[in-house]
């Protein structure tokens, strides 16, 4: 299972510079070793956080129908409902990994997508979750605004990625490098832009990629966008 999780493309949110349904739990022990207490580089200590039940209580906090989320755009609604029937159906699993070691995550990412034998996936990349959680100062609900918005476009691109219009191969810089600019640039225009409307906190890096495809006129090959990641996607 690790080595098949090698090609796989991740969203990637970075630190700030100042300050549904249940998750897949039926792993094998190989796949989702004990949690508790994770090691976490946000404070250089241990924390008692369950990860698996913060997933599921943050995924459950999106879902479409609550009255709550009704602010969310629709494109982000029927991508994290697709998210939920998908999985019901057996269609989806969605992973939550403690060791990212002989994978292509960067540490960065909190969640990446790809085939694995031919089913779709979303890993959880347990590390920097738990690092997300810490920097938003909460690690059970009620979330902050913030970790939900994250959290919801995270799922969102990482659906972009499971479309079939992504043929690129994860193990290729180019090809990689133009699927993330495609991902980043739907979620963007179907998204980001109508959160950033509704003043709706989010992660820098969005604005910053939102703010590089308007100075670009929303053009599918932006320069400035590409500048922004290709560095991550160099490290890869």
């Amino acid at each position: 299972m690790i080595l098949a999780l090698i090609g796989l493309f991740a969203w990637t949110i970075l630190r700030q510079q100042s300050r549904p349904s249940e998750v897949d739990t039926s792993l094998s022990s190989a796949d989702r070793p004990s949690l508790p207490p994770t090691e976490s580089r946000a404070n250089g200590g241990d924390t008692n956080v369950d990860l698996s039940v913060a997933v599921n209580q943050l995924f459950s906090s999106l879902d479409p129908s609550r009255p709550e989320n009704q602010y969310l755009p629709e494109f982000a609604k029927e991508r994290i409902l697709w998210i939920t029937t998908q999985k019901k159906a057996g269609k989806l699993s969605i992973i939550l990994l403690k060791n990212t070691d002989n994978t292509n995550l960067y540490f960065e990412d909190v969640m990446a997508s790809g085939i694995v034998e031919g089913k779709p996936m979303i890993v959880i990349n347990g590390p920097r979750f738990l690092d997300f959680l810490l920097e938003g100062e909460r690690t059970s609900p009620p979330f902050t605004q913030r970790e939900r918005n994250d959290f919801a476009m995270g799922l969102v691109h990482e659906t972009v990625h499971l479309e079939k219009d992504n043929t690129a191969n994860p193990a290729n810089f180019q090809d990689r490098l133009a699927e993330e600019l495609r991902a980043w640039r739907k979620v963007d225009l179907n998204v980001v832009r109508q959160m950033r409307r509704l003043n709706q906190p989010m992660n820098p890096r969005l604005i910053e990629v939102d703010d590089a495809l308007r100075s670009c006129d929303d053009k599918a090959d932006c320069e400035l966008l590409r500048e922004i990641l290709s560095p991550t996607e160099q490290t890869r």
